[in-house]
């Protein structure tokens, strides 16, 4: 509702949204490359001509989305749609496979509604909303029904979820399980295997372009993930401990912040204060692990650092799992509550007390909420994130063709590249390493001012910023808005290196006070204090 009536002016989430993955979807919209399948694609406006088979796939159903739609209505049209997917194939799991004697089908259709209010990642699709779709195709070949069915749930999940966020953990899951079956259950092999043929099927093809850049990219190009190096020391215990606590009662942001702690003291009273369910200990036993899995992972990654292929992939991913166990959980414990008249009566206090938590800890839902009843909420909406006024009047002075290159200094690069101007820097989770190299002259001298920007550069580096030491790193993506009224006195970047990767302008969110000094001359000031972003245009 909040997205229907404010429009341009709902919050959508910034981080890995906003700033990455939703103006992705824009930029290959506008190229006209989004279903293209040639390996020898370059987007020229990004970076150094960044292949477009590094980027998401076109055949996943946001990306159509997106692709029919522009990209806010593709994403509310989206959200939507996954939630309902979420809702219906929860109740349908539930009501078909889980023998639930004493809860009221209310209580079972407010638990359905409790996992659409969680916050998710929209352009990860179902990767968390469809976790009750994959159950209930599992329990579906587990019970032999109609396989056409069930192997058509397998063959679309892909095109409606993340290949890097759940893709290839389903695949392990789905491994690990072919192989219990042929070495101790010898039942039902040939439908299993069939299932899973039809997975790797939808998800080859909702992800050709990006498997095919993969395994057939060439001409020089080396991915700068090949240099991660997250690790100088081994591990600390004590970070690992606080990470398992942390996931265990909060899981992940990019997962949802899914509080548990309500639902893990329902589960306590359930099942050590009236009747131990084997089901529910079983599933506990599984948040247990993956947690764990989760939070000294960090190991592996540490002892593992010389192999490519694991450094590049993230195999500590499986969070995606535990909001729907920890539902399953609620579902089971709440039902052991109700048979007794006076806990029973406390149901409706544990699904509401539960719903008011994740409707808090949802910051798009809880941020839109606030600008619908008219309270003062500093966080931009999507107007204003974008600066699609300021735009307006930037394109009048600096025109967006292809050899008007910008670079982005205190405001993301997405903004640049939603407007269509070719960019010198940007987020994103592949591009080519010598090109970071290139890059990292540009303001070598700012890293070694702050270890810490340093570090989140050439350790990590997905995001290809030119840092400023004055700004840091602590705040939302370096983000410096109007009201921060930010100036920096002393910034040391190479402007001729800039000039040689084909910069043209610098789009400042901060006025620079040392300009002439390092060969910037202002142009124009756009927007005011009163502004989200007010925006110093500057020319190499």
């Amino acid at each position: 509702m909040p997205y229907i009536i404010l429009g341009y002016d709902s919050y959508i989430r910034i981080h890995d949204t906003l700033e990455g993955e939703l103006v992705w979807l824009h930029i290959l919209k506008n190229s006209g490359y989004m279903h293209s399948l040639s390996n020898e694609v370059r987007l020229n406006t990004i970076m150094d001509g960044l292949p477009r088979n590094v980027l998401p796939s076109g055949f996943s159903l946001i990306a159509n989305l997106c692709h029919f739609f522009d990209i806010f209505y593709g994403y509310i049209i989206g959200h939507y749609i996954f939630k309902t997917i979420g809702f219906i194939s929860f109740y349908l799991f539930i009501k078909r496979y889980m023998t639930l004697n004493y809860i009221y089908e209310s209580g079972i259709v407010f638990v359905c509604l409790l996992l659409t209010s969680i916050q998710f990642f929209t352009p990860f699709g179902i990767s968390i909303m469809g976790m009750p779709l994959l159950a209930y195709g599992f329990a579906r070949l587990y019970y032999q029904q109609d396989f056409g069915i069930t192997a058509l749930i397998f063959f679309i999940f892909p095109f409606c979820s993340s290949f890097v966020w759940s893709g290839i953990e389903i695949i392990v899951l789905f491994n690990i399980y072919l192989g219990y079956l042929f070495i101790v259950k010898h039942d039902h092999i040939k439908k299993w295997i069939a299932a899973w043929l039809s997975f790797i099927l939808g998800t080859i093809l909702a992800n050709l372009q990006f498997i095919y850049g993969m395994l057939f990219l060439r001409n020089g190009f080396r991915s700068h993930r090949v240099d991660y190096y997250q690790f100088q020391d081994v591990p600390n215990i004590k970070a690992s401990l606080t990470e398992f606590f942390s996931f265990f009662f909060s899981t992940h942001y990019h997962v949802s912040i899914f509080v548990s702690t309500l639902i893990f003291g329902v589960f306590i009273l359930s099942y050590y204060g009236i009747k131990k369910n084997p089901w529910s200990k079983r599933l506990f036993i599984a948040i247990i692990f993956i947690v764990l899995w989760q939070a000294f992972y960090n190991y592996i990654e540490y002892f593992s650092q010389s192999i490519v292929f694991i450094k590049s992939f993230r195999f500590n991913r499986f969070g995606f799992l535990l909001p729907f166990l920890w539902f399953l959980i609620l579902l089971i414990s709440l039902d052991t509550i109700a048979r007794f008249r006076l806990l029973r009566k406390t149901i409706p206090l544990i699904l509401g007390t539960q719903f008011l938590i994740l409707f808090l800890a949802n910051d798009e839902t809880q941020h839109n909420y606030k600008k619908l009843w008219g309270f003062e909420d500093t966080f931009p909406s999507y107007r204003e994130y974008l600066a699609i006024e300021q735009f307006q009047e930037i394109k009048k002075l600096i025109p967006n063709h292809s050899q008007n290159k910008v670079v982005s200094l205190g405001l993301s690069p997405t903004i640049a590249q939603y407007h269509d101007y070719a960019t010198l820097d940007g987020l994103f989770s592949v591009y080519n390493l010598n090109y970071k190299i290139a890059f990292r002259k540009t303001m070598e001298k700012e890293l070694e001012k702050n270890p810490l920007i340093r570090e989140k550069f050439d350790t990590w580096g997905n995001r290809c910023y030119l840092y400023s030491d004055e700004l840091g790193v602590e705040n939302v993506q370096n983000c410096q808005s109007a009201h921060d009224r930010k100036k920096i006195y002393n910034l040391e970047i190479n402007t001729a290196q800039l000039k040689k990767l084909g910069g043209q302008y610098l789009f400042s969110a901060c006025e620079i006070k040392n300009e002439s000094a390092i060969g910037l001359s202002l142009l124009k000031t756009v927007g005011t204090e009163k502004d989200f972003w007010k925006i110093y245009l500057y020319k190499l």
